[in-house]
């Protein structure tokens, strides 16, 4: 069959908005009866030179087996207080951030995707903070898992300088990766994972305790195993969660202008954040009991004022998001007389259950401010010629 040469004209406001060029290649796929056109991705810019890792591995690898020698550490464990785990937690933490770090500033550009570059360096801190938490526990977690199927196992220094020097490499490439990809729409789901996971660690750390029989904050006291995890997760939950907001609500602002509704969501969900890491900073203990008490009664305040508030000040609010946040409000609402009206429910299940709603309503709102962001849709017809 012979060829025939046939063009596509395009309306000009498109080739504005892809920022095509004369004699620019596009790339063309036909599938399920569809043809798409898309530009040809230039080659990422950010990532850092392979040599950069391979050196600095080298470099530490080195450095441990120079320790093991000073130490006369003739054979060393894989996991254990001088472990390659150890130095795999340490040499590999500190260079698999430096790595995500250098390169998440490079590619600050795609991360943002087209919202203010000062947005992003305030930003940094908490992601940074976040990915390095994330890191630590998985690199623990990894010790652990080893330790169970390599008991007492041991190495050489030579041998264990490999296989360090392969894990570090391996763990910053990954991290570094793991830069390139991210997005600043990301910070949901960050701040999701880091929430769930650390409460339902904390939970299952002290099961031996019983802890259902107290309340949910005695994770978080001094009378609980690992206490740290459960504070510090809500602590670094309020700081993803208010630099969230921050993004979220700078790039709302560049689509609807200045609006004092904008700005009164903001504000309160700031305070949501910012209330939320104090009852993290503040645990049930005796010392600040009726610090704790307090803030985490403010909590549930300023959930309930956003979920009354969200009709008038939430942009494009939908009958169904209405309808799921009134819902909400009045099971917590029911939760609440359970509890404190006819004492049906227990402190533990009252606050269990009010854990979850909130979480999820949180949840559901933030993806609703995110779909805002999204650009519009549009039907375009394409005239061969």
């Amino acid at each position: 069959m012979e060829n025939k040469k046939l063009s596509i004209v395009l309306d000009q406001a498109v080739v504005d908005q892809l920022n095509l060029r004369k004699g620019q290649q596009l790339k063309a796929e036909l599938y399920n009866d569809k043809l798409v056109l898309q530009k040809e991705e230039s080659p990422k810019q950010g990532r850092l030179s392979s040599w950069v890792l391979i050196l600095s591995t080298v470099i530490l690898c080195v450095l441990f087996y120079a320790v093991s020698s000073i130490e006369k550490m003739d054979q060393i464990l894989l996991v254990g207080d001088y472990s390659i785990i150890t130095f795999l937690i340490g040499f590999g933490g500190i260079l698999g951030m430096t790595i995500f770090t250098t390169t998440l500033i490079r590619n600050r550009t795609v991360f943002l995707g087209g919202i203010k570059a000062r947005v992003f360096w305030r930003m940094l801190p908490v992601i940074v903070a976040s990915f390095a938490v994330i890191l630590l526990l998985a690199l623990l977690g990894f010790g652990w898992l080893l330790e169970q199927i390599f008991t007492g196992a041991s190495f050489d220094k030579l041998t264990s300088s490999l296989i360090l020097g392969a894990s570090i490499y391996a763990v910053s490439l990954f991290w570094g990766q793991i830069a390139e990809m991210i997005r600043a729409t990301w910070l949901t789901t960050v701040f999701t994972v880091i929430m769930v996971s650390g409460v339902f660690v904390a939970m299952a750390t002290n099961r031996s305790l019983q802890w259902w029989h107290f309340n949910l904050s005695f994770l978080g006291t001094q009378a609980a195993k690992e206490s740290w995890q459960f504070n510090l997760t809500l602590i670094l939950s309020a700081l993803v969660l208010v630099a969230l907001v921050d993004y979220l609500f700078v790039a709302l602002g560049e689509k609807y202008g200045k609006n004092w509704k904008l700005m009164a969501m903001r504000v309160m969900l700031t305070l949501l954040g910012l209330d939320l890491g104090a009852v993290g900073y503040f645990p049930n203990n005796a010392s600040s009991h009726f610090l704790h008490t307090r803030v985490a009664g403010y909590l549930v305040l300023i959930i309930i004022v956003l979920i009354i508030s969200v009709k008038w000040l939430l942009p494009e609010v939908t009958k169904d998001f209405l309808i799921m946040s009134y819902a909400i409000g009045g099971m917590l609402v029911g939760l609440e007389i359970a509890f404190q009206g006819i004492h049906y429910l227990s402190l533990t299940a009252f606050e269990l259950s009010a854990f979850l709603l909130a979480f999820a309503w949180l949840i559901r709102l933030i993806t609703h401010l995110e779909g805002l962001l999204l650009p519009d849709t549009k039907e375009l017809t394409l005239t061969i010629e």
